[in-house]
This record gives C-alpha cells, structure tokens and sequence, in this order.
C-alpha cells in the first residue's frame, strides 16, 4: 500500500521561490545594517538563534526515537532528518555572528574594565568562542552525518536490525553530546550578552526550547503534507495525538523550568541575578513576558488537554503554529534587553532578518526533504504502522 513511499515529494518550484525571497530580504536587510550595524547584528543574532533552534531540535528529537524505539516519531523522521541536514546552511549563517562579535559582546572589545569580567577573561574571549563555536558544529555535524547514512542505507535495503542497532547506540552517546554543547553554545550565544548574569538550569532551558520548537515545526510540515499520498495512506488521528501530547509535555517542561529559574532567582533576592529580570519587566519587555505566560504556556497546555484537539489536524496546527510564533517572541524577550532593558524597541529589521533567514532555511529543508522517501518504508517499526493503516480502511 505504501510502495509510493519509497518516492521522495516533489516540491516544484517552491523551494527556488521561497530561497529568492528571503535572499532579496536578506540583501535589504544587509545594505540597512551598513548604516546602522548595531541594529543589524542584534537582530541577526534572534533570526540565527531562532532556525538553528529548529535544525538542533530536530538533531535531539530523532536521536530520541531511536534511542527510545518509539512509533510515535516515524511519520515524521524524514522531517528530522531533513532539518539535520540544514547544519551546512547554519554554519554559514554562524560566520556573521562572528563578526559581530564585538558589537554584540562587551567582553570581546578591548579597553574592557569590569572586574567580574575580567575575571571570566579565560573563558569569555574571542579566540576560545571561536574554537568553541566550531567544536559544536563538528559534534553536530558528526552526529547528523551518521544518522543521516544510516538511514539512507537502511532505504537501500541494508540489514534492518544491524542499522537499528547503530543508530540507537549512536543516539545514546550523541543525546549526551549534545546536552554538552547545547548547554556551553547557550551559555556563549546568549548568556554572555550579559555576563555578569549566570544561571546553572539555562542550558536545560535552551535543550527544552529547541525540542518544543523542532517538535511544533515538524507537526507543521506533517499537517501541511498529510493530504498527500503515501503519507496520506499512512497517518492516522492517532498519530497526531500522540505528537500533541508530546507537544504537551514539552510546553509543560518548558514553563517548569522557566518558572524554577525566576522562583530561585526571585525568591533567593539574589542581586547580581535580579536585574536580568528587571530589564524584561521594563516599559513593553513587562508587557511581552506576560504575552509569553499566556501564549506559550496556559493556552497551548489548555487546548491541548483535549484529545478532539490533538486529533484533528485544524486545531492541532493552529496550536504548532502558535508555538512557533511564541517561540520566536521568546528569543527577542531573552536577547534584545539585554542592549538597554526596557528603553530597546522592536524595528523592522527585528522581523525581516528572521523572517528572510526563515524563507531561506525553509527552502533548504524543502530541498533536502524532496531528497529522501518521506516514509522509512524499511524500518521493522514501519510494519504495525501500515498494519494499523490497512486495519483502517
């Protein structure tokens, strides 16, 4: 029944169209950033944080099903895979990150006098961010480069158990690995645009966030091409429940930890850690933290207690996108106060480069999508699977 499985989608002239554009927003953005190249940099840097939070989401949440075992991932492992695999466009998209550094990090500009930063001189200095930036990347690299050929092998027929085997013992060390470097490329990108503030459950937060947005993306791209053929044959309402639940469980996990930090924080009185907060409760910063409370957390966890609204794919969607909106606003709230707290407001260029990056990294996933079958046909897994699918007329 699903022998048009093994036949990648044909996407036409979407991704050519999608690439265009979000190259020609790029290039208005680029020749606005010659005259105001703070602006350009801080709003950069929300853009990169925001896709490469799809691509790394997707890296830990299909190293979760294999290392799990779980059916629950199956329908959409090709759209993990494919988002794995924007890593190239990403590392590029990291260069002028670089090259901001000095606009965007005061530790890295020279002359610089506060003693607690000095004191972090031996960790937070341009040439050990360099290092450590392309460390992270060849650890991703690495780690997607595997999963991705043994995938391919297995779609070439290769023994199914033996790859099965490879990929879960590499999912078990790589889980780790990226728990490691996701932690320090938080605490790099992010946590040093103030590096008098620390906090120990950051890097958690920053795992928590990506798998949540690769999760709310990748139920996206499935409702988008769930109406075509052999996915259509194949995914069941029951599918979508079971990614609305686990969509459930990361927006839980999610405001958990958010809350653990500020309760520590708060509740602790711990002065060189309450002005971070401080700057985010600030003239319209106060406005969009209570905008993230309700939007990313009481009305996706409210919606999604229903299993009627996990099942139907309307709903379900109107749920991921909101996610990934919310997402997107999260990033601007932990990054743009960070350059004047409540006196910084959104521009145009704070919305252009995301999305123009975002046109960009949607048409390199599209791409690398049409690559591949959209179902692994020859995973052991995928047989109860069509069974359940048969069984179901």
């Amino acid at each position: 029944m699903i022998e048009s499985g093994e036949t990648p989608l044909k996407f036409e002239n979407l991704p050519l169209r999608l690439g265009v554009a979000g190259a020609v927003l790029l290039a208005i953005c680029l020749v606005a950033g010659l005259a105001d190249k703070v602006e350009f940099f801080r709003s950069y840097l929300v853009a990169f944080l925001f896709w490469i939070g799809i691509t790394l989401g997707s890296l830990a949440l299909l190293m979760v099903q294999h290392l799990t075992g779980g059916r629950w991932a199956l329908v959409i492992r090709r759209i993990l895979e494919a988002g794995t695999r924007t890593l190239p466009l990403m590392a590029v998209a990291a260069l002028p990150v670089l090259a901001g550094m000095r606009t965007l990090y005061s530790w890295s500009r020279p002359g610089e006098t506060d003693p607690v930063i000095l004191a972090k001189h031996s960790y937070l200095n341009p040439e050990f961010f360099i290092v450590r930036m392309v460390f992270y990347f060849a650890i991703w690299f690495a780690l997607a480069y595997f999963l991705n050929k043994w995938s391919r092998q297995e779609d070439a027929g290769a023994a199914g158990l033996t790859i099965w085997a490879r990929l879960e013992g590499l999912s078990g060390i790589g889980l780790v690995l990226y728990g490691f470097t996701v932690t320090f490329a938080g605490i790099d990108w992010v946590m040093s645009l103030e590096p008098r503030w620390y906090s120990t459950i950051y890097g958690l937060l920053f795992m928590v966030a990506q798998a949540l947005t690769a999760m709310a993306f990748s139920i996206t791209i499935l409702v988008w091409l769930s109406d075509r053929k052999p996915l259509s044959q194949v995914v069941r309402p029951s599918q979508f429940q079971d990614l609305g639940s686990f969509l459930l469980t990361f927006v839980m996990l999610w405001a958990y930890l958010e809350f653990s930090q500020f309760l520590i924080i708060w509740g602790g009185n711990l002065s060189e850690e309450i002005p971070w907060y401080l700057r985010r409760m600030e003239g319209v910063w106060g406005n969009v933290g209570l905008l993230l409370v309700i939007l990313s957390f009481f009305f996706p966890f409210f919606l999604l207690l229903f299993r009627q609204v996990k099942r139907k794919t309307r709903s379900l969607l109107i749920v991921a996108l909101l996610v990934l909106m919310m997402r997107l606003v999260d990033m601007y709230w932990m990054v743009l106060p960070a350059f004047g707290g409540g006196n910084v407001r959104l521009t145009w260029m704070n919305v252009a480069l995301p999305l123009g990056m975002g046109a960009v990294w949607v048409a390199y996933f599209l791409w690398q999508l049409q690559r591949m079958p959209i179902l692994p046909v020859h995973d052991p897994r995928m047989e109860e699977i069509v069974a359940q699918a048969v069984e179901h007329g």
